[in-house]
């Protein structure tokens, strides 16, 4: 027994322990470490050229003994950096142009530094520990090492005691290999159980199929016998079943092991071992079976209706035990074919090396003479891109469009470009930079018959630098260029339901390509199937000689299955093409239908959707999908091309961003001739901008308001386009979320002050875009339309706030250019009286009768132009967008597209709901200008009430508003404020009072708009729903139903146009006008405007002396304004609006907002301006 002095764990840490032999493990194990277990830089000390073995085989023994394999972080690099060096062996087909692997025979190589003077000793001392560790480390069953080189560089190797190891110095070189995912090689400590399950299954089949290595390698098999408890259930259930218990030495998991490795991995080639036992690695999904014989003929996906050409390559190196037969015996590589030989076309060929004529290809005939590089990452998700691979660390990661002739369709489906012949990818895009020199080398690999083997045909092209395209015929090269160009599918889903795709193009291409045009061909499976011209309409918008970007809108009515883009010649007569494959998926159809609403406003435009019998919910379609609205050629986010989009097609998804409720309005080039255009394609001459009042709308855009109203011939044009673009979106959802087409409905609306012969036409248009775009007949079961005044009635009706089960209620729709009422008695199917006028939202916020517009000199705008322009300059960072849109909106001067904007100012998304920004609430404090509200509201509740008492109804229990002009109400008070109003309008025409239940006004503040559509969902979900709206339909189209009321306000009842000849007609309405104003005055004073609603005496004084100004010139300014295009009316025939509005219209806006302001202030912002 001896005493050692020693860092030890028996005393205090250190000092002298007692030694009965030698060190033994207890001895090893009670060793204290200084570092705790944290040292990550492995032990050195070790006097053997094998230490590193060593290393290993501890790693993997002292990690086993831990439950979770979480010992100290030395250990868990060394066996982390070993599995790294197993995967990517593994992974050897995949990265074999990475790395080499170099073979050591153990026998030989000592022998050859043995009789080497110089190696002698070095041969004899790894001879010596050969001898010596020969049981430890299997050293006598030792034949080959291999070691893995990448680079200059050894990583790693096998082990006869581990199988696999890193080299000591692992990781401290930065390798560009991805053993995984994002998992680069060295740089993370990760156990088995958090690898890929293919490579988990492989080793557990290598121990079991291979028992002798639970003894040889029970280390490392100790250790994946731990982490097997630590695998995912699932997988260790597969395991299991599978290939057997690890833990089990019985015979048959064995064979069923071997079987296993061998029905799913391939040998490795080069033959790498350990212990005499071949290693596996990966292959591809749907790589095929060993091959057998083979030659050169073609073989093609499908069957061809001639003579299967040959397909040749040079360079062959063909091995002796892996030869192709040629002829009449095996190809001999000193066959060389040159250019002269494929000269003629391929059934006039003569085969190199012969005198038959037989038909044959190479690789000029599949592949083009010149290839185009991108400026961005290509969707790999949605388009192949070519299996592209990068050989330096400084090689970019921009994509190539596929450089393939279409001669390679006549042979192959599009989705084989993507497939593998013998293990290997088909198609291939190498592309390297060293220094200046930038190539991309493009390999085809064509699988021949008998057997599952190909033809490998490449080609390499370089960067011009000098804009040179010609080819190299002799050494077989071209050249790339940059072409920036983007591309994007509306919808990416493929369904045999689809009847309609559109394709954007935007053109980038300057330089040498600034005169030359980009162009798209779309083309079906199978050589130049490409589509007719009755299947694609192309349409230019933006013009790259006026805007540096051009692009181009396809309107595609048949599937397709891939792109050709084409350049036209260069200077030197080089056409360039190419190809674009997206990878499409088919779409199963469903069986749920959809029903949507669609309320097309003046102003704004929503629909809302309902699946089955669900709630309604507003359109939204994402994409995030492999399915998706719509999918980019570019990857993520492009600022540029994402801009572009978004102003000239659709946004990326439509949502609360950009989606609904959206303002009616379309974005055109500035060049369209509406007027004269045979046709006005969507989503190709114009498109709905989701953007407008959010972002630019693009230099070149036109906005277009006012569609649903306007009578020329562009407007009808224009509104056709605008409605399909929304029946596309709707379809697109259907098929997005495996709805039945078949099955859908749709709902729209109409407002009672719209013409018969306007609703007629836009009954036409609705159905023959249904059944264009769902590709189903349109009938009443499946379009329904209804007037806009009663949905928001069935929406009330389904809520807790409804209170007409017991009384009389009235629905109140304000939109932007008209106003709907529907009046419903107790408990009744239909509306007791439906009346709609030309008096709404925009009498406030629009330029009147003005034919020219006024932004610029409206009091109104101009304040509150000043003031948002304050904001927007307090960070122009922030919101130096939003104050460019503004100015772009007021170079317009159209008083209600700015005033819109102002509304909108608060709901964007830089904004985020900040109350500064609110134009409600500031029109709600701005307490000059509140009479004018509180006067409009008026105007309307006192038509209501008039013409109820007129019809002999009683006074409504509840009165309930939608649409988007009901923001108004906000401005006025709250709900309080608004009660107090609209009942005493009502007592004071009546001349009664409410009993106690009172009278309550009911609004939806944050949604008006949206309840439209959810009120017309809500009716048509059942069977009796929708017969009551067919009821109301047919009593609709009755010309003389009493149920349709416009009520004249004097005591003819019903006004014909030609009664607007008439001086006392006219004198009678003036009365009735100057009636009113005179109500209204009695109103301010019966709910004590000054006190309740803050507003001014000076005000009021102000507004007595406006109110009856001009009411004649107004009332005849109006006529003629809303008449300005009727020119099919007969003097009898009635007129459908309410002419009482017309002086009020003229009273608000020409009378009281131009007048109504603090003048002082405004006196300011003109002399700002003039400045």
């Amino acid at each position: 027994m001896s005493n050692i002095l020693s860092y030890n764990k028996k005393t205090t840490g250190e000092g002298w322990i007692q030694l009965n032999d030698q060190y033994n493990a207890d001895e090893i194990e009670m060793i204290s470490d200084p570092d705790g277990g944290m040292l990550q830089t492995p032990r050195t000390a070790i006097p053997s050229p094998f230490a590193q073995m060593e290393l290993v085989k501890n790693a993997f023994q002292r990690l086993s003994v831990h439950a979770d394999l979480n010992g100290e972080a030395m250990d868990k690099k060394l066996v982390s950096d070993a599995l790294d060096i197993a995967q990517l062996l593994f992974n050897y087909k995949e990265y074999n142009d990475l790395f080499h692997i170099i073979e050591w025979n153990k026998q030989t190589q000592i022998d050859r530094l043995k009789t080497d003077g110089q190696h002698k000793l070095l041969g004899e001392t790894i001879e010596m520990f050969l001898r010596q560790d020969a049981e430890a480390f299997n050293f006598n069953r030792l034949e080959k090492l291999y070691f893995v080189v990448y680079g200059n560089s050894v990583i790693g190797g096998t082990s006869p005691v581990t199988l696999f190891m890193a080299t000591p110095n692992a990781g401290n070189d930065s390798y560009d290999i991805f053993v995984e995912e994002n998992r680069r090689i060295f740089t993370e400590h990760r156990p088995l159980h958090e690898r890929k399950p293919i490579f988990v299954k492989y080793l557990y089949a290598m121990f079991t199929a291979y028992p002798e290595l639970k003894r040889f390698c029970h280390e490392v098999n100790n250790y994946i016998i731990r982490d097997f408890s630590l695998l995912d259930n699932s997988l260790r259930n597969e395991i299991i079943r599978e290939i057997g218990n690890p833990e089990a030495l019985d015979v048959e998991n064995e064979e069923k092991a071997k079987v296993f490795l061998t029905s799913n991995y391939d040998i490795m080639e080069e033959g790498v071992q350990a212990l005499d036992i071949p290693f596996f690695c990966a292959r591809a999904v749907d790589i095929q079976k060993e091959i057998a014989k083979s030659d050169f003929v073609i073989a093609p996906s499908f069957d061809i209706d001639e003579t299967r050409p040959l397909v040749l390559q040079n360079n062959l190196n063909a091995t002796k035990s892996n030869k192709f037969r040629y002829v009449t015996r095996d190809w001999d590589d000193t066959i060389v074919i040159k250019p002269e030989d494929y000269a003629l076309s391929p059934d006039k060929r003569t085969l190199p090396a012969t005198r038959h004529r037989y038909p044959w290809l190479t690789d000029d005939d599949f592949l083009q003479p010149v290839i185009i590089k991108l400026d961005y990452t290509s969707n790999h998700e949605c388009f192949f891109d070519g299996n592209i691979s990068t050989g330096t660390v400084e090689t970019d990661k921009f994509d190539f469009i596929l450089p393939l002739k279409p001669l390679y369709f006549k042979y192959f489906k599009v989705s084989d470009l993507w497939g593998t012949v013998n293990g290997h990818k088909r198609f291939e895009l190498r592309h390297k930079k060293d220094g200046s020199s930038e190539s991309v080398e493009a390999i085809l690999r064509i699988p021949v018959s008998n057997g599952s083997k190909y033809i490998k045909l490449s080609r390499v092209y370089i960067k011009s630098s000098t804009g040179d395209l010609s080819y190299d015929v002799q050494n077989n090269y071209g050249h790339f260029i940059t072409v920036p160009f983007a591309l994007s599918i509306f919808p990416f889903i493929k369904s045999p339901l689809l009847k309609q795709y559109n394709v954007q193009l935007i053109d980038r291409a300057l330089g040498q390509l600034e005169q030359h045009n980009i162009s798209l061909s779309f083309y079906k499976d199978n050589y130049n199937n490409i589509l007719s011209e009755e299947s694609v309409t192309s349409r230019k918008r933006s013009l790259k000689a006026e805007k540096r970007v051009g692009t181009s809108y396809y309107k595609v009515t048949d599937s397709f299955d891939y792109i050709k883009v084409g350049i036209n010649a260069d200077d030197a007569g080089n056409n360039i093409e190419g190809i674009i494959c997206p990878k499409w998926v088919q779409n199963i159809n469903g069986h749920d239908s959809y029903t949507f609403a669609v309320d097309l406003g003046t102003t704004n435009t929503h629909i809302e959707y309902m699946r089955e019998s669900n709630m309604p919910e507003p359109l939204n379609i994402d994409s995030l999908g492999h399915e998706r609205l719509i999918a980019t050629l570019y990857n993520s986010e492009n600022i540029l091309y994402d801009a572009i989009m978004r102003q000239e097609f659709l946004p990326k998804c439509i949502d609360e961003t950009y989606g609904f409720p959206q303002r009616t309005v379309l974005s055109e080039s500035e060049h369209l001739d509406a007027r004269n255009a045979d046709d006005i394609v969507a989503l190709g001459d114009t498109n709905i901008p989701f953007i407008y009042e959010k972002e630019s709308v693009g230099y070149g855009n036109r906005i277009v308001p006012d569609i649903k109203w306007s009578a020329d011939i562009a407007s009808g044009k224009r509104i056709r386009a605008y409605i399909t673009e929304l029946a596309l979106l709707m379809r697109t959802k259907v098929i997005l979320e495996n709805g039945d087409l078949r099955k859908t409905r749709l709902v729209w609306f109409y407002p009672l002050s719209m013409k018969i012969g306007k609703i007629r036409k836009m009954e036409e248009i609705w159905s023959k875009t249904f059944q264009d775009v769902f590709g189903v007949k349109a009938d009443n079961t499946n379009i329904i339309n209804m007037p806009e005044s009663v949905a928001p009635y069935y929406y009330y009706k389904c809520s807790d706030k409804f209170h007409g089960a017991a009384s009389c209620v009235a629905s109140i729709d304000i939109g932007g250019g008209t106003s709907d009422i529907a009046v419903f008695e107790p408990n009744s199917k239909q509306p007791i009286m439906l009346s709609s006028f030309r008096f709404a939202a925009n009498v406030l916020f629009g330029d009147g009768f003005s034919e020219i517009p006024h932004g610029d000199t409206n009091p109104m705008v101009v304040e509150y132009a000043r003031y948002f322009k304050e904001l927007f300059n307090y960070d122009d960072d922030k919101y130096g967008e939003l104050h460019g849109i503004l100015d772009d909106i007021l170079e317009k001067r159209k008083s209600e597209d700015v005033n819109a904007f102002f509304f909108s100012i608060v709901q964007n998304k830089i904004i985020k709901n900040k109350d500064i920004f609110s134009y409600n609430h500031r029109l709600g404090e701005d307490y000059i200008r509140k009479i004018i509200f509180i006067y409009f509201y008026a105007a309307i509740i006192y038509y209501v009430a008039k013409t109820m008492h007129h019809r002999r109804l009683n006074k409504p229990r509840s009165v309930m508003f939608s649409g988007t002009g009901s923001k108004i109400l906000d401005i006025i008070g709250n709900n309080e404020a608004l009660n107090l109003i609209t009942q005493t309008i009502f007592e004071m025409t009546y001349n009664e009072k409410y009993d106690s239940d009172g009278f309550s006004v009911i609004i939806e503040k944050d949604e008006p708009k949206q309840i439209t559509c959810r009120g017309a969902l809500m009716q048509v979900r059942d069977k009796m729903g929708c017969e009551s709206v067919y009821e109301l339909n047919r009593l609709m189209s009755d010309l003389d139903t009493p149920m349709r009321y416009n009520h004249s306000m004097i005591s003819k009842e019903f006004l014909t146009y030609n009664d607007m000849n008439s001086d006392d007609i006219r004198n009678e309405i003036i009365k009735s006008v100057k009636e009113f104003n005179d109500f209204f005055i009695s109103l301010c004073d019966n709910i004590h405007v000054n006190e309740n609603f803050l507003v001014a005496n000076k005000t009021m004084q102000t507004f007595r002396e406006l109110m009856n100004k001009n009411i004649e010139h107004h009332l005849a300014n109006g006529w003629i304004f809303m008449n300005k295009n009727i020119d099919d009316k007969n003097d009898d025939d009635i007129i459908e609006d309410t002419v009482f509005f017309y002086p009020i219209i003229g009273i608000i806006r020409n009378n009281l907002i131009e007048n109504l302001y603090d003048k002082e202030s405004i006196s300011e912002i003109h002399e700002e301006g003039n400045k």
